[in-house]
């Protein structure tokens, strides 16, 4: 669109990297200035936080890509995605009247309290608003989210989700931490032992849980179904490869809303993974008969659980 018929925006600038409550704050008030003031609300978001691109860190990031896109939508008008390594070198008076002021018709810019950008991240908050206010721009700065004595941020829940502690993850980002992942094949080790699971392509750059066993909702097309997460590296069997892995619940468990296809139906499906609460630790077996005896109790806890939860079961992006 040409900056001469571009809508006038209100504009919010993050990262976005799991659309937790502290981003859902600064949506909303990026909502309220644009309702105010009768403009879009856009949000900017970097593809990828900036610390993964810097560092070259792997498997930090909370969401696909295209989940978080999905998320945004759901309170802005449009999403501006933008690669961080295609402004990180542009100085931060420039990023700011000529990204956001020109090219996107910005009236209002809405960031968090550390917001900082341009080269070096050499731009705070007194620069944007002396810009802003050079510009007839407002601007504002919403303060973080505190939980629990701490600001919400994707840093604290990453940290959370590493250490297994979903739950407490959940309170800070509104929801359940996810996976997204194709079914691909797999050994067909556990439709050996009773309990067939599919297995899930994760892309390399989105953060798993610590390994264990986890109750969790996966939601396929237009079915859904309780199952159990296994995370690990398989130690009965000697593995080395980390995997993801989810055995669902058939209706004949009491567990599933349908007799879900876990076997070849379910190949080249995506599978959205709700995790709901870490139920063990990863462990090695003498056996698989002591393995599958313990996945009997695993299942049979999850049943026990299910049957005194009201968790939502909806997929987060419809």
């Amino acid at each position: 669109m040409p900056k001469e018929m571009a809508a006038k925006s209100a504009v919010a600038i993050g990262t976005f990297d799991g659309v937790h409550r502290g981003h859902q704050r600064i949506l909303a008030s990026l909502s309220e200035i644009a309702s105010r003031d009768r403009l879009d609300r856009v949000a900017y978001a970097f593809v990828f936080p900036p610390r993964l691109t810097v560092r070259g860190e792997e498997r930090g990031l909370l969401l696909p890509e295209e989940i978080k896109v999905g998320l945004l939508g759901q309170y802005v008008d449009r999403v501006e995605r933008v690669s961080f390594a295609d402004v990180s070198g542009i100085a931060p008076d420039v990023f700011v009247r000529e990204a956001l002021i020109e090219r996107l018709a910005a009236r209002a810019i809405v960031v968090g309290q550390s917001f900082r950008f341009g080269r070096d991240r050499a731009g705070d908050l007194a620069l944007l608003q002396t810009i802003c206010e050079e510009e007839s721009v407002s601007m504002v700065a919403v303060p973080p989210l505190i939980v629990d004595g701490s600001p919400v941020s994707s840093t604290r829940i990453r940290q959370l989700i590493a250490e297994g502690m979903v739950e407490e993850a959940s309170v800070l980002l509104g929801r359940p931490p996810l996976l997204v992942g194709e079914v691909v094949h797999g050994d067909r080790l556990g439709r050996k032992l009773g309990y067939p699971t599919a297995n899930l392509s994760i892309d390399a750059s989105i953060l798993l849980p610590r390994d264990g066993i986890y109750l969790v909702h996966a939601f396929w097309d237009d079915d859904r179904s309780p199952g159990l997460l296994y995370v690990g590296t398989r130690p009965t069997l000697d593995g080395t490869d980390r995997r993801c892995e989810v055995h669902l619940f058939a209706a004949a468990d009491g567990l599933g809303q349908h007799t879900p296809p876990v076997a070849d139906g379910l190949y080249g499906k995506i599978l959205e993974v709700h995790i709901r609460r870490r139920l063990r630790d990863n462990r090695r077996f003498p056996t698989l008969a002591q393995l599958q005896d313990q996945m009997e109790r695993d299942v049979e806890r999850a049943r026990e659980i299910l049957a005194s939860s009201d968790w939502p079961q909806e997929p987060i992006v419809t």
